[in-house]
């Protein structure tokens, strides 16, 4: 009875163990899954961190380039807002351009606001680009005469300065502060049996530094005798002509032409202004015929003494 008891004791036991085996390799074969699930799990849960990673640094990109674009925005916002504006500014800026000498500038601005904005203070406009043309023109003839003055002062030679120096005299008047610059040659040609003529250019320098051109002409008559009166000539005009066809053509001031009658001879004297560029382009003549004209009219070429002296004190524009 025992020996059987033992032996079913054994078979229990060993029952026992056996399920015990099997129900331990279930629990290992169920972890090595859960384990292996859970592996897969992190590694998509690491390749999901990745993408975020990446997807954040995007966004950062991103929103960089938003702020870019909104900064931009606010620019143009501002432009926009100032559109309606923009004639005043335009014209503002023109204003700048004339105050700092920019004459160009702002007349290109000025066409600009006019062709853009024909309806805008037309007037004023049209105003603001006469002033700015008139000041650039100024500039471009002080330019011009200041060009033509290093040309004149590179066909100088020394010779005409030391003739200036011999030839020329310089008067100072006090009361007015004029300087008075005057040929010492003489300058009365006989043209005739009876008849003399007088031409002299001379200068004068104001104190602000401003030059003028004059000339001096004179008519003498010396045919008076006990039995025939001297004449008058009445001039009124006076030509000069060079041989490189430059002419000038002087209006006599009647009113303060200076008549002097006596009983052997008649003296008719004047006084007038000549335009200064055209004066000065008589330099490179190499002779220059003179036309008196009025009740009669006589012409002759300079004598070498005339000649001189005109281009004496022509020359001598460029060195005071």
């Amino acid at each position: 009875m025992k020996k059987i008891i033992k032996t079913v004791n054994l078979f229990w036991a060993f029952s026992i163990a056996l399920v015990l085996f099997f129900f331990t390799a279930c629990q290992k074969d169920d972890l090595k899954s859960q384990v292996s699930y859970l592996q897969d799990v992190v590694d998509d849960l690491e390749a999901v961190i990745i993408n975020i990673k990446s997807e954040n640094k995007n966004l950062k990109s991103k929103l960089e380039k938003i702020k870019i674009l909104e900064k931009e925005l606010s620019i143009m916002r501002t432009k926009m807002d100032s559109i309606s504006q923009l004639p005043g500014a335009l014209y503002s800026q023109a204003h700048t351009y004339f105050d700092s000498g920019q004459f160009e500038e702002c007349m290109n601005l000025l066409i600009l606001l006019s062709e853009e904005y024909p309806d805008w203070d037309r007037q004023k406009v049209e105003n603001k680009y006469n002033l700015a043309n008139k000041k650039k023109l100024k500039i471009e003839k002080e330019q011009l005469r200041l060009k033509k003055i290093n040309e004149r002062k590179q066909q100088r030679a020394s010779q005409m300065i030391d003739s200036i120096r011999t030839n020329v005299e310089s008067i100072y008047d006090k009361k007015t502060g004029e300087t008075y610059f005057r040929t010492l040659r003489s300058t009365l040609c006989q043209v005739a049996h009876t008849v003399s003529f007088g031409i002299e250019l001379y200068m004068i320098v104001n104190k602000d530094g401003d030059r003028e051109f004059r000339v001096k002409s004179t008519y003498i008559d010396k045919s008076g005798s006990d039995y025939h009166d001297p004449q008058w000539m009445n001039y009124n005009k006076i030509e000069l002509l060079s041989d490189n066809n430059k002419r000038i053509i002087i209006d006599v001031n009647k009113s303060n032409k200076e008549l002097v009658e006596s009983r052997f001879a008649n003296q008719e004297k004047s006084d007038d202004s000549v335009d200064t560029e055209v004066i000065l382009s008589f330099f490179d003549a190499n002779r220059i015929k003179v036309y008196f004209k009025g009740k009669y009219l006589y012409e002759f070429d300079m004598t070498y003494e005339q000649f001189n002296a005109f281009r004496e004190i022509l020359a001598n524009y460029d060195y005071i």
